[in-house]
């Protein structure tokens, strides 16, 4: 099976850096046309199905390939980005003049902090392992898998795949549009190709989560 990320295209929120977390913030013009070229890429592979986290960004973006691939996406909230609670609509400049002792708390640990109010990274990485084994359960070998999501969702499973451990997120990094692909073997999944943002490379202009 194979098992193609897509990371949802840009809002507004990514160009100005505040915390999205499961905020219904829209894509704008680039995302849109991001989540246009992704879709085109994608047409080659004959993907069998569709899924989406039910964040507006996400879906937007899942409506797009959709209209291209012919599939109609499936709503998967287990898909969705790590709730940011508090940190929701702030940069990170923000967060760290409003709640210093909380981001101290954020560096010394940052895979088991719980943002205030909302999920900790090992929450979010337990929620998406849900996505994928029901990924796995619901399709053949054979298939081509396509599941849109978020920066933050991606990297948690991608660090279980390659048994990274989780507090090093934050030294992948993923572009709006672009693709990640996992690949189910006998040993299990592996990360085929990480960030593939070849069809987007002119129009990334982003800098936060």
């Amino acid at each position: 099976m194979r098992l193609i990320l897509v990371r949802h295209g840009e809002t507004p929120w990514n160009v100005t850096m505040q915390y999205q977390g499961h905020a219904n913030v829209p894509l704008n013009e680039r995302g849109l046309e991001q989540a246009r070229r992704a879709a085109a890429r994608l047409r080659p592979y004959g993907a069998t199905a569709l899924y989406s986290s039910d964040i507006v960004r996400a879906w937007q973006t899942a409506e797009q390939i959709g209209a291209i691939l012919g599939l109609a996406p499936t709503p998967m909230p287990e898909l969705r980005e790590i709730d940011v609670g508090q940190w929701e609509g702030l940069t990170p400049e923000e967060l760290y003049r409003r709640f210093p002792d909380h981001m101290a708390e954020y560096r010394r640990d940052p895979a088991r902090t719980v943002r205030l109010g909302g999920e900790s990274y090992a929450q979010l990485q337990a929620r998406a392992l849900v996505a994928l084994e029901q990924i796995q359960e619901r399709h053949a070998p054979g298939d081509v898998v396509v599941a849109v999501s978020h920066g933050g969702t991606i990297r948690a499973l991608l660090c279980h795949v390659i048994g990274l451990d989780l507090g090093n997120f934050g030294r992948m990094w993923l572009d709006n549009g672009s693709l990640t692909e996992l690949r189910l073997g006998r040993s299990g999944w592996r990360l085929m190709r990480l960030n593939d943002n070849a069809h987007v490379e002119d129009i990334i202009a982003e800098g936060g989560e």
